[in-house]
């Protein structure tokens, strides 16, 4: 019988292997908060909505965000940094897409094809990188934007629904589960005890018979 808490620890990377993260360096003795390595209910799924929210964001040093985010709302580490990697070369095309799709509904504008999409994106990351110096089509790259936090927001807050419900499932099920087996315990001890009695009463029936007969 597995509990939620055993359940979600099993899957956090050990505390060393964190600690060990270079871009820890500049939080200082901050991330070694024990509040901040507790495993409850609340730590993880508040953790899940920060490490998902920041993870669907395609910027640069999203894991430093993350990190502000934890300590300034004092969630789980470990599973927030573990969300990080939701932005990957291999998810980039469709987290992109599913942004702009939700920014040409907010602005009501039509929806852009990929090269379209992929020079706005070269267009923001060329002007990060140059700390504001560069060409942006600022019209593209508000709605993109605009979709990629609503977006990071739904999934981020879907996410946190889903492991909410499931955390209360797990607790309600193995409640279910030790009160099935303590009934089962008190079921047995009242059948082997009136199981005792019968004998009891069977064997006094059995002497007074014995003894009606021989008189």
């Amino acid at each position: 019988m597995i509990m939620a808490k055993q359940f979600f620890q099993s899957w956090l990377p050990s505390p060393e292997k964190v600690s060990n993260m270079k871009f820890l360096r500049i939080f200082g003795q901050k991330t070694l908060n024990p509040v901040l390595w507790y495993v409850n209910r609340k730590s993880i799924t508040r953790a899940i909505f920060v490490g998902t929210f920041f993870g669907l964001l395609p910027i640069p040093f999203h894991s430093v965000f993350i990190v502000m985010a934890v300590l300034l709302f004092e969630v789980n580490l470990p599973i927030s940094l573990m969300l990080a990697w939701l932005s990957n070369p291999l998810t980039l095309a469709p987290i992109l897409y599913i942004g702009f799709w939700f920014g040409a509904h907010i602005y009501h504008v039509h929806m852009i094809n990929k090269k379209m999409l992929l020079g706005v994106l070269h267009q923001i990351s060329r002007w990060i990188t140059h700390f504001g110096h560069g060409h942006i089509d600022l019209s593209l790259a508000k709605i993109l934007i605009s979709g990629l936090i609503v977006e990071a927001f739904v999934f981020a807050t879907i996410l946190y629904i889903v492991t909410e419900v499931f955390w209360r499932w797990m607790v309600i099920r193995n409640w279910k589960n030790r009160t099935g087996h303590k009934n089962k315990k008190t079921l047995y001890k009242n059948s082997s005890s009136c199981l005792k009695l019968n004998c009891y009463f069977g064997s006094l029936d059995f002497i007074y018979t014995s003894a009606t007969l021989s008189t």
